[in-house]
């Protein structure tokens, strides 16, 4: 079924909802990890996901539900986020799920952020997606659901060792995937899609033959911005098979700029 753009005003609609909700709180490790464990309970109990979104019960009956089974169990700040969500209409129950995780992936990202760490979560994000896309055995090994996700996250956290900071091995070990969720490296690409969102900016993944000296980067970024009219986070991958020129990527917009591509052309047009 096609959405209309009345569709996807609604989402959007519950989305800002939601997010003023979090903004509005002052974010830690605690409410993140609180968060995903409600998250949790509803992947682990269906039935209760369903009563919490029964457009047919009154919003304070499906708020006081969630509240007797959480008492004790999480915060003021968490069972906030999760009122707020409860008082959203939404078209599934998977449409809880996703919301209240869409928050605590924020409060994981507000939390770096507010330790000066968001470029780096970034970095190590983005590089440990490309080590993953780039090694068939390690992404097979990830996403092998047969195989319990307690090992999978220990594989991970194993691969990360002491090579990132808290909030990055958070999100790289919650984006394992289970029943019903996406590959691995599509979580991630969400995750730093989200990132850059939040400070109002776009990804942009460049891939050239050599590392961009600080002019080219900075020219690129300027042009990128000038394109997409907003700021641009810039990620750089370097691949010698490319040999020259650059492709960029634009979310899911590809600019290919490379010879490699050129010359591919070149021979098609020949053949």
């Amino acid at each position: 079924m096609t959405s209309t753009g009345s569709d996807w005003g609604v989402a959007a609609q519950r989305t800002a909802t939601l997010d003023a909700a979090l903004d509005g709180l002052a974010v830690s490790a605690q409410l993140s990890d609180e968060l995903f464990a409600v998250v949790d309970l509803l992947a682990a109990h269906p039935a209760l996901a369903r009563a919490l979104t029964d457009p047919g019960s009154e919003v304070e009956a499906r708020r006081g539900l969630i509240s007797r089974l959480l008492d004790g169990q999480v915060g003021e700040a968490a069972l906030q986020v999760v009122d707020a969500a409860i008082a959203i209409r939404w078209p599934t129950p998977g449409g809880l799920s996703t919301g209240l995780e869409r928050q605590a992936v924020r409060a994981v990202l507000l939390t770096a952020a507010g330790e000066g760490e968001a470029d780096q979560v970034e970095e190590e994000l983005f590089r440990l997606r490309q080590t993953v896309l780039g090694d068939l055995k390690l992404s097979a090994a990830i996403e092998d659901r047969e195989r319990a996700a307690s090992d999978r996250r220990e594989l991970v956290s194993r691969l990360l060792a002491d090579k990132a900071v808290a909030q990055t091995r958070i999100l790289a070990e919650r984006a394992v995937p289970t029943r019903g969720r996406a590959r691995y490296e599509e979580t991630l690409a969400d995750y730093l899609e989200l990132s850059a969102a939040m400070h109002g900016g776009g990804l942009a993944v460049v891939v050239t033959a050599r590392g961009l000296s600080s002019g080219q980067r900075t020219e690129m970024i300027g042009q990128l911005e000038r394109i997409t009219g907003h700021p641009v986070d810039l990620r750089e991958i370097v691949d010698p098979e490319v040999l020259g020129g650059a492709r960029i990527t634009l979310s899911d917009e590809v600019i290919d700029g490379t010879i490699a591509r050129r010359l591919d052309q070149a021979r098609q047009t020949l053949g």
